[in-house]
């Protein structure tokens, strides 16, 4: 469980290994030809930790496309114009590793594994349903990682400061009223 770096750089947030865990029976059925994909890799490990850098690169334009990463930018006091958003460093994630590393393996199942061997005729097929749930997973640990920059050095410089903590949570808010409660924050 570890990212895959290449020259200095996060190339990766997960190895086969940790997507092999996340479902292991697509694997040991075999159910999953990697051979007849483009450039066929010497290996299935090789085959999922190329589609792990793919998803990995998702990851970080989705995380450059959010709402949240411009909030965070400005909240740390970097200067940007609206049309050229600094882009996402992961070499800057300094905690939560563990977090990127499922996230990765999420996405990689859904996006790229899964929609190899599904029935997409049959919504209630086993595969179908898989690529619902690690869709669902992979999605509440984004937004729980937007909403809570405490693992990101913004001015990278070793650690992860309390200038550069942004906790976005919004606490939900009990009432027994039978009006509608509209919450401004």
């Amino acid at each position: 469980m570890a990212f895959i770096i290449s020259g200095g750089t996060v190339v990766s947030y997960a190895e086969a290994l940790d997507v092999r865990d996340k479902d292991q029976r697509i694997f040991e059925a075999n159910e999953l030809d990697f051979t007849n994909v483009p450039d066929a890799p010497g290996s299935l490990d090789n085959y999922l930790e190329d589609l792990t850098t793919k998803t990995t690169g998702r990851i970080n334009a989705k995380i450059k496309a959010s709402s949240k990463w411009k909030s965070y930018l400005s909240y740390t006091g970097t200067t940007f114009d609206i049309n050229t958003v600094p882009a996402f460093d992961p070499d800057r994630i300094k905690s939560r590793q563990g977090d990127f590393t499922d996230l990765c393996a999420y996405g990689t199942l859904y996006m790229y594994v899964l929609p190899k061997v599904a029935d997409f005729g049959n919504p209630e097929s086993a595969e179908v349903q898989k690529i619902q749930f690690f869709e669902k997973k992979f999605n509440e640990l984004f937004d729980e990682l937007m909403s809570d920059f405490t693992w990101y050095d913004a001015d990278d410089s070793g650690s992860v400061t309390d200038a550069e903590r942004m906790v976005t949570y919004q606490p939900t808010r009990r009432t027994r009223s039978k009006r509608s409660t509209a919450r401004v924050s």
